[in-house]
């Protein structure tokens, strides 16, 4: 089961290095490493058998399974909505629109918001 989930994270490896944009290296990494950590969570869960550690092994395991595609998902719509661009196909659909909406909200140009607040603050005296 280890060998396993070793070439499921060998695969997000390779995954990493050969993708074309953050997205699709985010897609790798979520699923093949969930996949391969359960592998290996698996295996240890055998290993430790005799010592009556199954329980936590597997506990832990479905802690992991359930937080790293989570993680995952935010990750990537926190870089939708702050505008990082994936590699787009003549297929593409953008389905929740112009490419999040903190992206299109403000120009380039403008000044962030927390600067903004951070030069207020520092012309009322710090108060």
């Amino acid at each position: 089961m280890v060998l396993f989930g070793s070439l499921f994270l060998l695969a997000a490896g390779i995954g990493m290095l050969r993708f074309p944009d953050f997205y699709t290296r985010l897609h790798a990494s979520t699923k093949l490493v969930t996949l391969g950590g359960i592998g290996i969570f698996g295996g240890a869960a055998v290993a430790f058998s005799a010592d009556g550690g199954t329980g936590s092994v597997l506990l832990i395991a479905v802690f992991y399974f359930l937080t790293a595609p989570l993680a995952g998902y935010m990750i990537a719509r926190s870089g939708y909505l702050r505008g990082l661009r994936p590699y787009r196909e003549a297929t593409s659909v953008d389905e929740w629109g112009a490419l999040g909406s903190a992206a299109s909200s403000e120009p380039e140009d403008a000044p962030s918001r927390a600067l903004i607040e951070r030069r207020s603050v520092e012309s009322d005296g710090g108060s």
